[in-house]
């Protein structure tokens, strides 16, 4: 956790915290832009406290279960048995689940969006999803590069997903169809939608030559 939630969970300042930190006398890392960051464990050993955790739990390591679906109704079970196969192989504390019903390709996601505002507030040190694609279908590697910044890792359970590549490649083709239906309604005239259309087939002859 940052510093500000450290001192709030210790019942000290921000700058006795810092300076405990410091001294030596109270663990701390250092994400990638600099921020200090703390583990419960260690903040619960500085207390005096006795560490908890389950059997086999590594010390200072708060996991974050995220879990989606790609319809926005049906698939319960799905995501129900994406949380529960995190849940039995997590090796740390269980801090937070997200879930999101939507597409991979939303960059906008209400459960994506808060887990990614609470990385950044270090509620977490880990965030781990049975398979890659659940977080997004493109721009992992920018999303892995932005958590690790903020102390973050990400671990993917499985290799492959659970659905044929042909419904996953359908339900992205159908995300993108709506989109574009969206946009292209949004245009002024029926001229400028012609337009678009010819120009859209040109290319597309263009393509085949």
């Amino acid at each position: 956790m940052r510093i500000g939630e450290a001192a709030e969970y210790l019942g000290m300042s921000v700058v006795g915290v810092r300076k405990a930190a410091s001294e030596g006398r109270l663990p701390s890392r250092r994400t990638g832009s600099g921020h200090r960051i703390f583990d419960r464990a260690d903040l619960d050993s500085y207390l005096g406290r006795p560490a908890s955790a389950c059997a086999g739990a590594s010390p200072g390591r708060v996991e974050a279960l995220y879990c989606r679906v790609s319809g926005s109704t049906g698939q319960e079970a799905s995501l129900a048995n994406q949380e529960k196969v995190l849940r039995e192989s997590a090796t740390g504390e269980v801090g937070r689940v997200y879930k999101d019903r939507g597409s991979g390709l939303r960059e906008r996601r209400a459960g994506l969006d808060r887990m990614l505002d609470d990385a950044a507030k270090g509620r977490f040190t880990v965030v781990r999803v049975v398979w890659r694609d659940r977080l997004a279908r493109f721009g992992v590697a920018w999303m892995e590069r932005y958590l690790s910044q903020v102390g973050v890792t990400v671990e993917v359970l499985r290799d492959k997903g659970d659905r044929s590549l042909v419904e996953e490649l359908m339900d992205d083709f159908m995300a993108l169809l709506a989109s574009f239906s969206g946009q292209f309604y949004q245009l002024r005239s029926k001229q400028n939608q012609h337009r678009l259309l010819d120009d859209a087939a040109a290319r597309l002859g263009r393509g085949n030559r």
